[in-house]
């Protein structure tokens, strides 16, 4: 219709075997994606956004082999997949005000192997994350030209390894913008971490599991010129 679009897709891919040292030729690992979902926009409410399901796969994965007589070496029975819900949601009720929310569900695992316990959770995959922020823009009187805003971004809990044997904990952190446009001229502020939270994000590093500390508080200065 004029307001909502709705989508289907699939599309599978391969690459070369990833680590692997074995007593076979290696296969590719092999992958598959399914996604349904719907866009839309209604006039009428201001709102406008997109909704999806998913489902991926790898297989071929490159595991342990469990022959106690190969130890080192792998073999590619191994199979994760991500599957979930993600939804980008835009609220305009008028030229001044909006309200973004975004939210992601990834229910991410070990659905077969050698070594790993299935169920086991991939890693550096939040199985929530979630992004809500809201806009506000001075269209007349003597302060037009002038917007704010603030929003607050938040991550469930993470895995580091695999097997699972270290949370990362989850953290939610605030941010804040205000910007004054005349002419041809844009001053924005910016600042990140408002709370000054001391978090830590997953990472890998040369293929070993770490975390990292998120940005502090910091606070970001721009004038920008358009011609």
């Amino acid at each position: 219709t004029d307001s909502v679009s709705v989508y289907a897709a699939y599309g599978t891919g391969f690459r070369g075997a990833v680590n692997f040292v074995g007593l076979e030729t290696p296969k590719p690992e092999t992958s598959r994606n399914v996604e349904v979902g719907a866009k839309f926009a209604f006039d009428t409410f201001g709102l406008s956004g997109s909704v999806a399901l998913f489902d991926q796969t790898r297989r071929h994965v490159t595991t342990a082999d469990p022959d106690p007589a190969h130890l080192n070496y792998s073999i590619q029975t191994g199979e994760q997949r991500a599957r979930g819900f993600e939804t980008d949601l835009l609220w305009e009720p008028d030229d001044n005000f909006s309200l973004l929310f975004n939210y992601a569900y990834t229910h991410a695992d070990v659905t077969s192997d050698t070594t790993i316990p299935v169920g086991d959770r991939l890693p550096r995959v939040p199985k929530h994350s979630v992004r809500l922020a809201a806009h506000y823009r001075v269209t007349d009187g003597v302060a037009t030209g002038l917007s704010f805003g603030a929003g607050i971004t938040a991550v469930s809990a993470r895995e580091l390894t695999l097997p699972n044997s270290v949370t990362v904990p989850g953290y939610a952190l605030l941010d804040a913008q205000a910007s004054y446009r005349f002419d041809k001229y844009t001053v924005s502020l910016s600042v990140v971490n408002l709370a000054n939270r001391k978090v830590y994000d997953t990472y890998q590093y040369l293929a070993s599991p770490v975390v990292i500390p998120v940005q502090p508080r910091s606070a970001y200065l721009t004038l920008t010129a358009q011609f």
